[in-house]
């Protein structure tokens, strides 16, 4: 970034957090949902920097922190068929299951594969015709697109060696579930321009509506961040219930159309299990019975079923906006991202894993 764009941006902050400063008149706890915004507030200390009346709180916006073990119990279950290959993303081999993990199968034999996106499994299919490629599609209904383009790719070209674990989860649902509940007093939802990928926008403006919250797009860097926080502290001193995406990025409404086409192909949703907050009503993906040969739950017979969680990890709490990770005894102890304990060490868009490199390590972002 050029010297003066950096100058003019440092301005803006300061601009924002002054103006924020000024408008803060009572307690406003606000939920980040989304792990990577939890991930740059902290990297930029923006938290030392707000009003100490403004209370940040992380939500369920890490897909690998929300995994159940009973997920990755069928995952690992899969991975040790034989003639499998397993290919997954980097985070996901480390999450423990009831016993095992992607990464403990793995070096007992077990083929597993390091990919970035599932075209990457699929090109592996055509390499190794040999094997079946599972790949184990985890994340929001933003990733939802990339899965069913490759699922209708296979199908379009006759792989037969290439199946999905659907592991897909929508936030709208859950977060609708949280704000039930009048403890956590949330206020305003500061959610990231991925939903604008797939999600209907209309969900989040039901969402404000009915539960009298505050809600606003916003991007990844702190100045727009800042520019979220300070819509929210609006609406919220105006006594506004609104769904605000003025400064959301605008994906094309032929992106739109084809990504939703393609995702209602392959897609329907049913009740799925979330980490620590049970079975959450139509809150997830599986694959439509036309396209069965391509869901590795069918070809390997596999269920999920209820896994064991680790009894010292309170990530439970943390994805809910009920704790953040100073709360748990065993963050920074014997939770490190050298030796995790729970989900939300382990992944990097998990809020313990953040906390731990830019506040522990750095000291720049206080509880």
């Amino acid at each position: 970034m050029k010297a003066g764009k950096v100058t003019k941006n440092l301005h803006l902050q300061e601009a924002l957090l002054e103006e924020i400063h000024h408008l803060v008149d009572r307690p406003m706890r606000l939920m980040v949902a989304c792990g990577t915004q939890n991930r740059a507030i902290l990297k930029y200390g923006l938290r030392q920097l707000l009003p100490e009346r403004i209370d940040l709180v992380a939500g369920p916006g890490c897909s690998v922190c929300v995994m159940p073990a009973g997920h990755i119990d069928a995952f690992v279950k899969v991975g040790m068929q034989p003639n499998v290959i397993t290919a997954a993303c980097e985070d996901l081999l480390r999450v423990p299951g009831s016993n095992e993990s992607l990464g403990s199968i793995w070096k007992k034999g077990a083929r597993v594969e390091i990919i970035s996106s599932p075209m990457d499994a699929l090109d592996i299919a055509r390499r190794e015709p040999d094997f079946t490629v599972v790949y184990p599609a985890v994340g929001f209904e933003a990733t939802a697109p990339s899965v069913a383009e490759t699922i209708l790719e296979a199908a379009r070209l006759g792989i037969e060696n290439f199946c999905v674990i659907p592991s897909i989860r929508l936030l709208p649902p859950t977060i609708d579930v949280l704000m039930m509940d009048p403890d956590l007093n949330i206020r305003g939802l500061l959610c990231s321009d991925h939903i604008n990928t797939i999600s209907d926008t209309e969900a989040y403006t039901e969402l404000a509506k009915r539960h009298n919250l505050s809600c606003y797009i916003a991007g990844f860097e702190p100045v727009e961040i800042l520019e979220g926080i300070l819509s929210l502290v609006k609406q919220i001193r105006r006594g506004e219930s609104v769904f605000d995406d003025t400064s959301a990025f605008i994906y094309s409404s032929d992106d739109n159309k084809k990504a939703r086409k393609m995702v209602s192909e392959v897609f329907f949703a049913v009740d799925t299990d979330w980490r620590g907050l049970g079975t959450i009503e139509q809150s997830g993906f599986v694959i439509r019975d036309e396209l069965s040969l391509y869901d590795a739950t069918k070809r390997f017979n596999v269920r999920f079923k209820e896994g064991q969680e680790s009894c010292m990890c309170q990530c439970n709490a943390i994805i809910s906006g009920r704790g953040l990770p100073p709360d748990c005894p065993a963050f920074g102890m014997v939770c490190t991202p050298q030796s995790p304990i729970g989900p939300c060490m382990i992944s990097d868009e998990g809020i313990c894993s953040s906390y731990f490199k830019y506040n522990v390590q750095g000291n720049r972002a206080v509880a």
